[in-house]
Parts: structure tokens; C-alpha cells; sequence
């Protein structure tokens, strides 16, 4: 178990801060990263996963003043092979994923958003703790994009790390992110590990009809107010697994891993690998192995991983999901001679600028009530959906729905003021709050310490409570809402305000 980070942990509490076992995950292929290694192994291990390009770079896209174009429209990919066609898709510039945008901490990102959409669509930027005109909530922090119109963005991110982009128009989120659009965007740190390869996988499970389409059942109300959207194709960027990626032994390759699902949430399993998790939710940790050599990936949120494969030729490690008796998502073989970095210490990613502690002290201190969804051990759970009056009410903080949200805030303070929020769950359903342009600690239950590393998503079992800490210093109107889209579109989300 390994010793949280000293300047993370305040004062007053114990610095023996116990980590939690992370559990529960997906399936896919890959997508290579430019490389980004430094050192001897970046230099000797270079090779290309078989059957895959040897480097996936941003596709060229066209500039108009200055500022990359992103288009949001209709477009057909081969999801499922043996399906009689293409699956009609939504996609930014084609692509599903989206393009890979990729920045340095400190450079501007500057897009223009096109809709080519038949709905409204916005882009939220998952993670970022930028500006809050920026941050896409439409109808919060921005009229929603119509059909035909563009929107221009610009913010320069404050932190390295693994973050995504989709749309968010509560109404219209998981539809839009189900169809296809959704990416990665990569701030680099200015010092990055020393590894061979430098691997996003974004993990998806497609909804598809008997002909390979997208399954038509955005409005149902079992889907709202049951389990989510749960898909019956897995893929990773947007292809079937298992991939193959060639090591030399005991090389190492970087993995930042996105659940881009609209509700599933993902077990990953390590076999043969030695793994170690270097940053959650895009934000740097003190290195440490999965518990029980397993991980917990919630929609929306990110693990970034260093994986190393095994010490001598011709050995094989791999990364499962945990379905059935385990679905094969990546093979690693050791290849040719031994790696220069084979068993030396990794060293931890330099943090960003998050506090160095919460005065949990003088907090502003607020309940948030998870309620709503239906039971799903009723009899008869589809038709007690059908009678639902609202779908856009099924699920409420306390006691209301985002439709009726827009009155007042769950909480309005000062910048720079301590918040601890009790997201209490008295839903049938484990949840996953994402919260907007900041990062918190997930506390302990007896407030005598909080886990060493920060998040954006956060899981809520079922019938439980959680509290979380972070310091409000991003002003605007943030929402905290499901990352489980579904529930977003049936209201499960809020807003706070911070002066």
C-alpha cells in the first residue's frame, strides 16, 4: 500500500491515509499517441502495435482565422464487422473517437465548434478546470449550439493530463455521446515519463440493433429511469480487441484509459503485467498497484497507467475486462532485449497546481439527496417506466430535476472558500456525480483524512453516502451532475455557484 503524498494531506489530520481498492471496467482496441518518450527506452522501443498504424496523429483540419475547425456531424463507420453495413454515426470531423487533440500545459486551445447536427449540441471539456464561459453546460454557462451555427472556444488548460470532450445539452448528452461523439484531449506535462509508448484507449459499449445500427431508444423511459444504457458491442476507439502491442522486456508504455460509456462502469483486470497507476482523472499520483490487481473506471472517468511488460522474450501479459471468464483488451509481448529501464523505480508525474490542503475546519458544508429511478426488482420495471409523467424528472437532487434547477444554486460561496459536499444515494442504483471545473478529495468516513489522489467523477454505491472536499477558487455557475448520461437527461444534476 503506498504513502500518500505528505503536502496533500492537512495538518490536522493523520498523514497515514489508508487507499481505498478501486473495482469494477470494459473492452477495446488502440490507439497510439504521438511519442512522448524520454530517455534510452523511448529510443529503442519504438515499435508500432500490430495491424495499426505506427503513429496516429491529429487528422489535418482546416483553419479559418486562425482557429481549428471541429464539425459535429452525421457519419458512417464499421463499429460492428460482421454487420451488412456501415453504422450510421454522429462524429467530430468524421472520426469516431474524435480527433486526438494534443497541447502543451500553458498553449491555448482555440476551436470553432460547427453543427451540422439535426439537434442543438454544445462541447463540455471534461476535467478541465477552465474558464466558466467555457465549460459547455448548455443552458447554464452558454446557449446551446443550434443546427447550422458555430461556436468559437478558447481557454488555456492549467493542468497536464488525460481529459475528454462531448457534448453536453442535458437534454440531448446521451444521445449525442452515444452516437459517436466524444475525444480525447492530451495536455503534456513538460517533463513526461520515460516510457516506449505513450497509448489512449477510450472504452465504449455500443447499443446495436440485429443490422449493426444504432439502437433507436434514446426516449425510452426503462433506459432513464432503469440502469442506463447498457451496450451489447464493446469496442475501444471505436474497434473490436484484442490489439497487439510489442515491448521490448521489461519496457514500459504509458496508457490513458477513458470510460467514454454512456452507464456501463468497467473492471479491468492485469495479467502477467506489472501495473501501476500514475494519475486519476487526468491529475498526478504518488505511483501505486491496483488492489487486488483489478480497476474501477465509472463513465467519464480516466486512469493513466504505466504498464511493463514481462522480463523475458517471448513472455505475454494482458488487459481484460471482467466479463464472462474475461474479455482480452490488450496483449503485451516482450520482444528482443532486455530494456535499459526494466525494473529501475518509476517516478511520480509533477503535479499540477491543486491546493495543498482544505481547511475542512471552515467549510461550507451541504447534502446533496440522490433520489428517483425506479426499483428494478418490481415486478413488471418497463411498464412501471412507461407510466412515469416526466422523463425529464425521473431522477432529482434533493427533490429537484434539472429542468427545474435554473432558481438557485445548491450552494453559492466566496472564491477560495472550502466546500464538503454529502452526496447522500438513495437510489437503487450505484451513481457517478462528474463536478465541473474543479477537482476533490474523496474523504474518509470518520473526516480523519481524505484518499490520496483527486477527482472529477466520483462513485456513489447505492444506499450510501459519500462525502467529498475541494477548495471553490473557479468562478462561474458549475454544474455537478450524472456521468451516467441517461440520468442526466432525466435530471439528476445541480449547480453551485462560486463569487
Amino acid at each position: 500500500m503506498p504513502r500518500p503524498t505528505p503536502r496533500l494531506v492537512p495538518s490536522r489530520h493523520p498523514t497515514a491515509v489508508g487507499r481505498r481498492a478501486f473495482c469494477a471496467g470494459l473492452a477495446a482496441t488502440l490507439f497510439a499517441l504521438p511519442s512522448a518518450g524520454r530517455g534510452e527506452e523511448a529510443a529503442t522501443d519504438t515499435a508500432p502495435p500490430a495491424g495499426g498504424p505506427p503513429v496516429a496523429q491529429e487528422p489535418a483540419a482546416a483553419q479559418q482565422d486562425g482557429i481549428r475547425a471541429l464539425r459535429a456531424a452525421p457519419a458512417s463507420r464499421p463499429i460492428r464487422p460482421d454487420a451488412p453495413r456501415e453504422t450510421a454515426l454522429w462524429a467530430y470531423d468524421g472520426s469516431v473517437p474524435g480527433p486526438l487533440l494534443r497541447v502543451r500545459r500553458g498553449e491555448e486551445v482555440r476551436l470553432r465548434l460547427k453543427n451540422d447536427l439535426p439537434q442543438p449540441t454544445s462541447l463540455h471539456w471534461h476535467g478541465v478546470r477552465l474558464t466558466n464561459a467555457m465549460d459547455g453546460v448548455g443552458g447554464l454557462t452558454q446557449e446551446a449550439v443550434a443546427p447550422g451555427r458555430d461556436f468559437d472556444i478558447r481557454f488555456t488548460p492549467p493542468d497536464a493530463g488525460t481529459f475528454w470532450y462531448r457534448p453536453l445539452v442535458p437534454a440531448y448528452a446521451a444521445e449525442q455521446t452515444e452516437r459517436g461523439l466524444h475525444g480525447l484531449l492530451v495536455v503534456e506535462e513538460e517533463e513526461q515519463p520515460a516510457v516506449a509508448r505513450d497509448l489512449a484507449l477510450i472504452l465504449d459499449d455500443w447499443a446495436l440493433d440485429g443490422e449493426g445500427q444504432i439502437r433507436e431508444s434514446f426516449r425510452d423511459a426503462a433506459e432513464l429511469a432503469l440502469a442506463g444504457r447498457l451496450g451489447n458491442w464493446l469496442t475501444v476507439n471505436g474497434r473490436q480487441a484484442p490489439e497487439v502491442l510489442p515491448l521490448a522486456p521489461g519496457g514500459r508504455a504509458r496508457l490513458r484509459i477513458l470510460n467514454a460509456a454512456n452507464a456501463r462502469i468497467f473492471t479491468l483486470r492485469f495479467d502477467g503485467l506489472r501495473v501501476q497507476v500514475v494519475a486519476v482523472d487526468g491529475q498526478p499520483t504518488d505511483p501505486f498497484a491496483p488492489a487486488r490487481g483489478s480497476l474501477s473506471l465509472v463513465p467519464g472517468g480516466r486512469l493513466d497507467l504505466v504498464v511493463e511488460a514481462p522480463p523475458e522474450a517471448g513472455g505475454k501479459g494482458t488487459i481484460l475486462a471482467a466479463l464472462g471468464q474475461g474479455l482480452p483488451l490488450l496483449v503485451v509481448e516482450a520482444e528482443g532485449a532486455l530494456s535499459p529501464l526494466a525494473g529501475t523505480p518509476l517516478r511520480a508525474l509533477a503535479g499540477n497546481s491543486l491546493p495543498d490542503a482544505i481547511d475542512l475546519a471552515r467549510a461550507t458544508r451541504a447534502d446533496l439527496i440522490l433520489e428517483g429511478g425506479l426499483d428494478p426488482k418490481t415486478a413488471n420495471p418497463t411498464a412501471a417506466a412507461a407510466s412515469l409523467p416526466d422523463a425529464a424528472r425521473v431522477w432529482r437532487i434533493n427533490g429537484v430535476a434539472w429542468a427545474d434547477a435554473a432558481a438557485r444554486p445548491l450552494v453559492a460561496v466566496k472564491a477560495g472558500t472550502p466546500v464538503v459536499l454529502s452526496l447522500v444515494n438513495r437510489t437503487f442504483f450505484a451513481q457517478a456525480l462528474h463536478v465541473h471545473g474543479h477537482h476533490v478529495r474523496l474523504l474518509h468516513p470518520l473526516d480523519d483524512g481524505w484518499e490520496p489522489y483527486w477527482l472529477d467523477t466520483v462513485p456513489v454505491p447505492a444506499g450510501q453516502t459519500v462525502r467529498i472536499a475541494f477548495v471553490a477558487d473557479n468562478p462561474g455557475r458549475w454544474m455537478i451532475g450524472s456521468s451516467i448520461l441517461e440520468r442526466l437527461t432525466g435530471g439528476l444534476a445541480a449547480w453551485f455557484e462560486v463569487g
